[in-house]
């Protein structure tokens, strides 16, 4: 029996029934007539950036204009907002090209006068300053007065009283005690100066006479003691007065700064010179004392604060030990602070100020360096009084100094 064959079938795939997803509508967009949408906006955001750069280029040449031409200041000064204190931060002023001086062997290396430039206007504030020791009834004849206006870039002035006549100086020939340690660092002749460290704070910012006296000894190689006769106390004479022979090279004309300073209580309490400290100060019946000026003590000052004197490094050094924090919570609680009844004293206290002073029951002394924060005066003044009436004054100084930064700001505003 034979199967039978079936006709041949087609066969169909049925889709298996699907759930319809809602469909949005349609936004529908305007149709811009463009060649490439994409290309003009990139296009356009290019431009825009372009157009803003140029922009800021160009408000940043109007801005920087009235600036342009000056000279940049070489070190960053704080303004009155900073925190910390504006008188920790020694300021920097320019300094006059100085050809390298030769060697002439331990001696300060700035060998010429400043190139100052006298003012008679500067004059007439120190005449003023005269004036009001007069009207104080103060005598004027011990007074010497130096004034120096370093504000402009280009000339620094100068105008004085007595200036250039030599008086006991007191503790301010600490001050030259000072450049003259880092002149014998340079030169090679104090090997470890770390280790004087402390006494040079001690002798800058407290005026202690045993942290001077050993710097005098670590400057001159000496050493104070029993007297010595014949050639050893010619030579320690000779190495003591070296110290004089620094400056002397350098035209500091009749300074005398090889004598310590009194009184003294290591090793032993001493009111006066003794030993051989004695034969220097004491000689052929004339006594042999520091003698500085009021131009000296100016010049050295300066010569700091435009960073010349022994190199710009050891300038800063010294810039530092002589700065002075005004702020009355900062000195009146020190007896050995060095503002009250000297120039500090009565100035603001948002200042770059530094100063070293001399005192004694017959003398008076300060030089100070002088700067406002805005740069609205720039000066060095030094007031030296070598008179009991002086020293018994503690509102001359102050009403001095007061008077010449008043002066200097209205000069300086015109």
């Amino acid at each position: 029996m034979h199967a039978e064959k079936l006709p041949p079938q087609t066969f169909h795939r049925v889709r298996p029934p699907y759930r319809v997803a809602k469909r949005r509508p349609v936004k529908i967009r305007r149709l811009v007539k463009t060649k490439n949408t994409k290309l003009i906006l990139s296009q356009l955001k290019y431009k825009n950036i372009l157009i803003l750069v140029t922009i800021l280029m160009t408000a940043s040449w109007v801005i920087t204009l009235p600036f342009r031409g000056r000279t940049a200041s070489q070190t960053p000064q704080p303004t009155p907002q900073t925190s910390v204190s504006p008188t920790l931060v020694p300021p920097y002023v320019r300094p006059v090209p100085q050809q390298t001086p030769e060697d002439l062997g331990f001696a300060y290396n700035v060998r010429r006068q400043p190139p100052l430039r006298y003012n008679p206007q500067l004059q007439e504030i120190v005449d003023e300053l005269v004036k009001i020791s007069e009207e104080k009834g103060l005598p004027t004849e011990p007074l010497s007065i130096s004034l120096i206006d370093v504000r402009s870039q280009d000339v620094h002035t100068f105008a004085g009283y007595q200036s250039q006549e030599v008086r006991y100086p007191a503790s301010v020939s600490k001050l030259f005690w000072m450049a003259a340690f880092y002149g014998a660092v340079k030169k090679g002749l104090i090997e470890d100066e770390s280790k004087f460290h402390e006494d040079l704070r001690a002798m800058m910012q407290k005026s202690h006479n045993d942290s001077a006296s050993k710097i005098l000894d670590a400057i001159t190689d000496t050493k104070s003691g029993s007297k010595l006769e014949g050639k050893d106390l010619e030579k320690w004479l000779d190495k003591r007065k070296s110290v004089n022979n620094f400056f002397h090279k350098a035209g500091y004309k009749h300074l005398i700064v090889s004598t310590k300073n009194y009184p003294r209580y290591s090793p032993y309490y001493q009111k006066k010179p003794v030993g051989r400290d004695r034969q220097l100060w004491y000689k052929d019946g004339e006594i042999f004392r520091n003698l500085i000026s009021t131009d000296h003590a100016a010049r050295l000052m300066y010569e700091i604060y435009t960073r010349q004197a022994v190199s710009r490094k050891y300038s800063t050094r010294m810039a530092y030990l002589l700065t002075r924090d005004l702020r009355p919570e900062a000195w009146q609680n020190d007896p050995e602070n060095g503002i009250q009844g000297f120039l500090g004293e009565s100035l603001p206290t948002k200042i770059y100020f530094g100063s070293k002073i001399g005192f004694t029951s017959d003398h008076r002394m300060d030089v100070a360096f002088v700067r406002t924060l805005d740069d609205q005066a720039i000066y060095i003044l030094a007031i030296f009084a070598e008179d009991p009436a002086y020293a018994r004054d503690e509102e001359i100084f102050p009403k001095l100094s007061r008077h010449v930064y008043d002066r200097m700001m209205a000069l300086n505003s015109q």
